[in-house]
């Protein structure tokens, strides 16, 4: 399938040429004039790169860049700007905004599209990112972390889990098992953006981890919606047979028979107060983490909140 491309340009021409170009290459190309119209498509739609004019009516460039990069579901969009202005202080102010690339028009197209297969080929080897879900991993998650702490900004920690998710690899191959961490990835962003517009962060540890960070007011709230939705799909990753048994059968870690309930998230929620170092936090949601999975008392999913630290 051909990259997804985003041109936005208040002159119709430059759509037009960068279609015409970048087609013959298998790319994609969506083209609009005004900032308002990106902000709405980029609601429903992810691109793989955003070419970006600076002098538009309405919202210009520079606006336009920085709330692509606020917005959790956009900020890792690369973006290249295209622009008539030539001056330094323009290539230093979208920099600065996060733009990935600056080129002045007039451009050749060649080096345009030169450009852009370098910077796709440059995010898909960036390591920061988990190659299953393109989620940030975890030295972005505690960049994060240190980054509201610095700025005394509250928040919490949300500590994800799937609890006999080895159990469903063994019997069901890696192929389902990708299947399952890509749909979970894809429940903590659509929820989370659901409750706390903005301000999240979605990140993944690795195999069946992750790290959900919100507001502390919107952290239970995306918690119980996660966890009821979950529940609610993760039946239809089983065949018939064993959505009725409510269980699989393969053997544990000490290779002994055991039956292992249907796939639930564990969620444990960490709201630091007062802590200011992110291992310490980490290991208070670990142990939190812990205690509800020992739960006798649980069914499916689950979600416990830690206001101590």
């Amino acid at each position: 399938m051909g990259k997804k491309v985003l041109v936005v340009d208040d002159d119709p021409n430059v759509g037009l040429l960068i279609s015409a170009v970048l087609k013959k290459y298998n790319y994609t190309v969506t083209t609009f004039c005004h900032g308002e119209e990106v902000l709405s498509f980029l609601k429903e739609n992810k691109p793989d790169l955003i070419l970006l004019d600076l002098r538009m009516p309405g919202i210009d460039g520079y606006t336009l860049c920085k709330r692509i990069r606020e917005a959790p579901d956009t900020r890792d969009i690369p973006v290249i700007i295209l622009s008539g202005v030539s001056e330094v202080e323009a290539r230093v102010n979208t920099i600065e905004l996060g733009a990935d690339d600056f080129i002045t028009k007039p451009f050749d197209v060649r080096e345009l599209r030169a450009r852009i297969n370098r910077i796709l080929k440059r995010k898909s080897a960036d390591t920061a990112l988990n190659p299953l879900t393109r989620l940030p991993g975890s030295p972005a998650i505690e960049e994060e972390v240190t980054r509201r702490i610095a700025a005394d900004e509250p928040f919490a920690f949300c500590y994800v889990d799937a609890d006999n998710f080895k159990a469903y690899n063994d019997v069901y191959g890696y192929a389902k098992g990708d299947e399952v961490i890509k749909r979970i990835a894809q429940l903590l962003a659509e929820k989370a953006k659901a409750v706390a517009g903005h301000n999240y962060f979605v990140g993944h540890v690795g195999g069946d981890d992750f790290v959900l960070i919100t507001s502390p007011e919107a952290c239970e709230t995306a918690a119980r919606a996660i966890t009821e939705d979950f529940d609610r799909f993760i039946p239809e990753f089983y065949n018939e047979a064993d959505r009725r048994r409510g269980f699989i059968t393969t053997m544990d870690r000490k290779n002994k028979t055991k039956d292992f309930p249907i796939m639930s998230l564990t969620v444990a929620i960490v709201a630091p107060h007062t802590q200011r170092h992110y291992a310490k936090i980490v290991e208070s949601a670990a142990e939190l983490k812990h205690y509800a999975k020992e739960l006798p008392s649980r069914r499916g999913s689950i979600f416990v909140r830690d206001r101590r630290i």
